[in-house]
Parts: C-alpha cells; sequence; structure tokens
C-alpha cells in the first residue's frame, strides 16, 4: 500500500535540499493549486451522494481533474519555484494516474493536503 504522507514529506524534503535547505514556493502557490483540488473534491463528493455504489468518475469531472496540468503548468511556466515543485512532487503523474477512479482520485486530493501541510512544516514561506 501506497504511503501518501511519506511520498509528499519525501518530495518537499528533496524541494529543500534541491535549494541547499530553502523552500522558495511560496504558501499561496502552493494553496491556489489545494483551492482548485478542494473544488473538485466537492463536486466529486456531490456526485458520490447521488450515486451512491458509483466507483468511477462522469467524464466532466475526470476532465477537470485533468485540466489541473494545465493549471499548474500555468503556474509552472511564471514561477521557477512552482516548476521545481511540479518534478519534485511528480504532479503530472499523480493527476494522470487518477483516470476515472474515485478512490485514485480521494488519494490524490489527499497527497495535495499532505504537500501543503509538509511545505508549512518544513518552512516553506508565506
Amino acid at each position: 500500500m501506497r504511503d501518501i504522507a511519506k511520498e509528499a514529506e519525501q518530495a518537499i524534503l528533496n524541494l529543500k535540499d534541491q535549494n541547499h535547505g530553502k523552500i522558495y514556493l511560496k504558501t499561496n502557490q502552493i494553496r491556489k493549486f489545494l483551492t482548485a483540488v478542494n473544488a473538485i473534491t466537492n463536486k466529486v463528493n456531490v456526485y458520490k451522494a447521488k450515486h451512491l455504489d458509483a466507483t468511477e468518475l462522469p467524464d466532466e469531472l475526470a476532465g477537470e481533474i485533468q485540466f489541473l496540468k494545465v493549471k499548474v503548468a500555468y503556474q509552472a511556466g511564471r514561477e521557477r519555484s512552482v516548476k521545481d515543485f511540479m518534478k519534485q512532487s511528480n504532479m503530472k503523474q499523480h493527476i494522470e494516474a487518477v483516470g476515472t477512479s474515485i478512490a485514485k482520485y480521494e488519494a490524490f486530493a489527499h497527497y495535495i493536503e499532505a504537500l501543503v501541510a509538509y511545505h508549512k512544516f518544513y518552512g516553506g514561506k508565506d
């Protein structure tokens, strides 16, 4: 079984090591992404409430999740610290791995929450 918390912690530690002990990624940069993920999570929860036996997401929601790659790519193009974060966290691969699986999306959302928490814990900039 995958340890999401350990994986997130290692990504932040790798980011810190890459930058000689500093994390240049600002909290607001990572929180913008968390906000986008939380908005999708709310939609997933509504879908799950209406479709109690569902294990797969409808195409519309799966598409919104895949569009997160575009949002993070745009931010990465604007700011090197975001690009470094994307690379260390394997963000693109994590998003692509979700596919249409509700369980995989939920694990992804927890991974993002863990990244934010470890970013703060290890001294990410405000």
